[in-house]
């Protein structure tokens, strides 16, 4: 990528391989591909585009953020709980709980500092253990 919210100026690439996980419906590759197949436009053209009668409309912010809260609503959700950024907080969650290095998180998640150490959740678990940890260290 040239250009995201991150890139705005294209002054640098951004390169994030796509895994196969073929255990998985939410794939990304699988996903991704099916895309293409689906709604196929040319090389030149942005990644994301919403198929219209008339060609095609590019996926922008407020589609994609009124569409995601659509379908939470959907299902049940507070939707205004939720936001796009949600994945990228959810990412780095994730990847924390999975014992990923904090700099490939950092570095996958294209922050330029720790920031992203904030959007982290710690569950009560997480943080009893932590509380055990620091008990042990003070008692040896």
């Amino acid at each position: 990528m040239e250009w995201s919210k991150t890139i705005q100026f294209g002054n640098r690439k951004l390169e994030l391989p796509l895994v196969k996980i073929k255990v998985s419906p939410l794939c990304p590759y699988n996903a991704y591909n099916r895309m293409c197949t689906l709604i196929p436009a040319d090389g030149d053209k942005p990644a994301f585009l919403i198929p219209q009668s008339k060609g095609y409309k590019t996926l922008c912010y407020s589609f994609f953020q009124k569409r995601l809260r659509d379908i939470l609503e959907m299902c049940g959700l507070n939707s205004s709980k939720f936001s796009s950024h949600s994945f990228r907080r959810g990412g780095a969650t994730w990847a924390f709980h999975s014992k990923v290095p904090s700099e490939l998180i950092q570095f996958h998640g294209d922050w330029r500092s720790d920031a992203y150490k904030v959007y982290l959740e710690f569950d009560l678990q997480d943080k009893l253990s932590i509380s055990r940890a620091m008990a042990d260290e003070i008692l040896n």
